[in-house]
């Protein structure tokens, strides 16, 4: 029995080169030699060769794909490079798996600056001395929290009847300018007097839209970040357009409209016409379709994250008075279970938190106050809270511990322990509620929302009509609760608080802090 040894196979490799090499027929085509020598390699005696050449090949194709990949991800690095200039560190802070969303904060602010930058805060209308945090100034130190959310669909308008410009006109939609602002029978704090005066305001600022002027275009379906983010870019676009003169031009297949409608401006009777028409008289803006705009030539595109990280040019004044007014705008047109949403599904009720927790009759009598313990996801909330910490004074813990000690700071003093206590909550931390619902003070007041009464509307409605509202200021849910209760007039916001040097709770910024972007930046 015959074998190979390493020396024969050498030999024998070196004998089929010299074949193919030294072949004395010169006229061969480099076709003829090309199969001549695949012919030789393929003999029983090159076995080595045809190994060198099988692992070269797989050597080659590695190779080939590693470097694929690499491009690929060096593309994707300078995409990512040229549209997030954040850091690592920052880039490690995900909030959601689910999610699309940048939560970005203001300079950290360092107290004891005084001069200019209290003449600022006069500018602003916050006056020097109103609280005892309110006098920073900037360092150059920005932290971005990230999120992701789920596309939202397309909706599908084939359903919807249009009608004619000369029959749009839909009862439904029209209400006296002078009516009192109301929501779940509970009236706003806010006169009638005093909201028409600003609604008459910025409404006279509307203007017809023709072909050649700036629209500021809402557009595709993917969102940037939850429900309050989202609210903040709807009202940061209605802000630019305001600053700069321009009109937010919303397509009708855009991710604002599922937002909007199923909480506020349902459709009424199937009339997409009629609704589109209240929507841009009360709004101000351009309802859109894809063959429409092809008509317009000077379009603005911005994506949602833009928008989310807009900040304003207005004094703080200013700014809370057009923000004020279009949140007061939304819950002028508030769902009542009537109509559908674009998407044509039934829409919900606004009322059903507070009329599942205390029923229909005492819709607009029951005394409670509001919990909201976010979570905001671990470690990332401690860094959201810690950050607004930094900028207003706020103790950096307290308002994601919900401790009961401290919520007992809150309602004692106003006489609120002796009511209904309502617990929103993201389950984040169900020991939060377990302490709450052990103590003896708290526990037997605190109330669960039901199962079935429980959505992100009603949820918001028991926030914003509540006596007394107690939320984390660096969760955009809690913060637009609390600018809607402004906007409605309402008193008790308790979001920034810190013990004084007695050792007392105490607020340490202003109401307006909610929309101060000083303190909350592009949440503000």
């Amino acid at each position: 029995m015959s074998t190979i040894n390493d020396d024969d196979d050498e030999d024998t490799t070196y004998e089929s080169r010299s074949r193919y090499y030294v072949d004395d027929d010169d006229n061969m085509t480099i076709f003829s030699r090309y199969n001549r020598f695949t012919a030789t390699m393929m003999t029983a005696n090159n076995t080595k060769v045809k190994n060198i050449i099988a692992v070269s090949i797989v050597l080659f194709g590695f190779i080939a794909i590693l470097n694929s990949s690499i491009q690929l991800h060096h593309d994707d690095y300078n995409r990512n490079s040229k549209k997030l200039a954040i850091s690592l560190m920052q880039q490690e802070e995900l909030i959601s798996q689910n999610a699309h969303s940048v939560v970005a904060f203001p300079p950290v602010m360092i107290r004891g600056q005084q001069g200019s930058i209290a003449a600022k805060h006069e500018e602003n209308g916050i006056h020097e001395g109103a609280e005892r945090n309110l006098q920073w100034k900037y360092e150059p130190e920005t932290v971005e929290l990230r999120e992701q959310h789920p596309l939202v669909h397309r909706p599908n308008l084939d359903h919807l009847k249009v009608l004619s410009p000369q029959t749009n006109v839909n009862i439904a939609y029209d209400k006296p300018p002078n009516e009192t602002l109301s929501i779940c029978g509970r009236p706003a704090a806010i006169s009638p007097e005093q909201d028409l005066e600003i609604m008459t305001k910025f409404q006279n600022t509307c203007k017809p839209v023709g072909p050649n002027d700036p629209i500021l275009l809402i557009e595709g379906v993917e969102t940037f970040g939850r429900t309050g983010n989202n609210l903040i870019e709807f009202l940061h676009a209605l802000e630019r357009a305001q600053n700069e003169g321009l009109t937010v031009g919303i397509m009708i297949d855009s991710w604002v409209l599922p937002v909007i409608t199923q909480m506020w401006m349902a459709v009424q009777e199937n009339d997409v016409d009629g609704w589109m028409q209240h929507m841009e008289n009360t709004f101000c803006v351009k309802m859109l379709s894809r063959d429409e705009l092809s008509t317009y030539a000077n379009i603005i595109h911005m994506e949602t994250r833009e928008l989310f990280m807009y900040k304003t040019r207005q004094s703080l004044p200013d700014y809370v008075e057009f923000q004020t007014y279009h949140i007061r705008n939304l819950f002028r047109n508030y769902n009542t279970g009537v109509g559908v949403d674009i998407r044509h599904r039934n829409v919900n009720d606004m009322c059903t938190g507070i009329n599942g927790l205390f029923g229909p009759d005492k819709q607009s009598s029951q005394i409670y106050s509001v919990i909201h313990s976010r979570n905001l996801e671990g470690y990332a909330g401690h860094e959201l809270l810690g950050r607004v910490a930094k900028n207003s004074g706020c103790d950096p813990e307290a308002a994601l511990n919900m401790e009961p000690e401290y919520i007992k700071a809150i309602l004692e003093p106003i006489g609120m322990l002796n009511h209904p206590i309502v617990f929103l909550t993201d389950h984040q931390r169900p020991e939060i509620l377990e302490r709450l619902l052990a103590d003896k003070d708290i526990g037997p007041m605190i109330h669960l929302v039901p199962n079935e009464a429980s959505w992100v509307g009603g949820d918001i409605t028991l926030g914003i009509m509540a006596n007394a509202f107690i939320g984390n200021p660096a969760s955009t849910f809690s913060g637009f609760i609390a600018k809607s209760r402004l906007a409605l007039g309402f008193e008790g916001n308790y979001l920034f608080r810190a013990k004084n040097e007695n050792g007392e709770w105490e607020e340490v910024c202003e109401k307006r802090c909610v929309f101060w972007k000083r303190m909350l930046w592009n949440m503000a």
